[in-house]
């Protein structure tokens, strides 16, 4: 069963800043062209086009990836936030499982630094680093969220459907306190 993240606000806004923001400096850039000399005009052009093509497809990429976040439950519990991280789990490699209410409340799920990932404000996808060490993976949009601690690193998932998610694991054999 597949669980899914939507796009949250800030998700939106920098999908949207990604995308929108190259071809607006495109814009103001081709309508300046008359205070450019003739001569320049044809490579300041490619230029600009060339970055805009460029960073409008690394904002496409990133987005792509962050409409295909999801965990599904099956065999194995398989969380994907392309591009930045890919975790399988089996049932025997899960420590314990407990379900969250605020996680900024929680002191040991504080969160140190982000190593490969996306986070703007609740939306947080891929790895990060706890204060106390430990890696872990993060699929969030809200304070809400799963914690499943394995041996050598953490699970915080949050899908849209939570409370489906718990249930899935529940029938997957894993306790969810």
């Amino acid at each position: 069963m597949r669980f899914g993240l939507s796009l949250t606000d800030g998700a939106m806004v920098m999908a949207a800043f990604s995308v929108g923001l190259p071809l607006l400096i495109c814009l103001m850039t081709l309508s300046s062209l008359r205070r450019i000399p003739r001569s320049q005009r044809i490579a300041v052009s490619a230029l600009v086009a060339c970055v805009t093509l460029f960073v409008s497809a690394l904002g496409v990429f990133f987005l792509a990836g962050e409409l295909r976040t999801g965990v599904v439950v099956g065999d194995r519990i398989a969380v994907e936030t392309p591009p930045f991280a890919s975790v399988s789990v089996e049932r025997v490699d899960i420590v314990r499982a407990y379900r969250v209410a605020d996680r900024a409340q929680e002191p040991d799920l504080a969160i140190a630094v982000r190593t490969n990932g996306t986070d703007i404000g609740s939306y947080l996808t891929g790895s990060f680093r706890l204060e106390d060490g430990r890696s872990a993976v993060l699929m969030l949009s809200g304070p809400a969220c799963v914690v499943i601690e394995l041996k050598d690193r953490v699970l915080m998932l949050a899908p849209d459907d939570l409370d489906g998610f718990v249930r899935a694991l529940q029938a997957w054999g894993v306790p969810v306190a």
